[in-house]
């Protein structure tokens, strides 16, 4: 079932948190490895439960995939836009925001 896999996805801090910084605006694997504080290969694998639900998408630029907000359908649309709201009222925003600010990559592969 499609809303239990992404009720799955949505089930962990750390992609609750992806989602978030998703939410401010496309970023590289880097980024937000820099941002949550774990390795480019744990926050790959909780990138890749985001988009097998259909939640996010990413783009190869270079050597670079940066992964944006990307609804699969008007579902995923609504759930995205409740769980910001949540997480809106968690005040966990504007901390994130400021972690992205000072691992901002994007001179590295906006050009590409």
């Amino acid at each position: 079932m499609l809303l239990e896999k992404r009720l799955k996805a949505l089930a962990d801090g750390t992609r609750l948190k992806l989602l978030a910084l998703l939410s401010l605006r496309p970023c590289c694997v880097c980024e937000m490895a820099e941002v949550i504080g774990f390795a480019q290969p744990t926050i790959s694998r909780h990138l890749q439960r985001l988009v097998e639900a259909g939640l996010i998408s990413f783009e190869k630029r270079g050597n670079y995939q940066i992964y944006r907000l990307a609804p699969a359908d008007e579902k995923a649309e609504k759930l995205i836009k409740t769980v910001l709201a949540m997480l809106a009222e968690e005040n966990i925003l504007p901390g994130l925001e400021k972690a992205l600010k000072k691992a901002d990559k994007r001179y590295l592969w906006e050009d590409l």
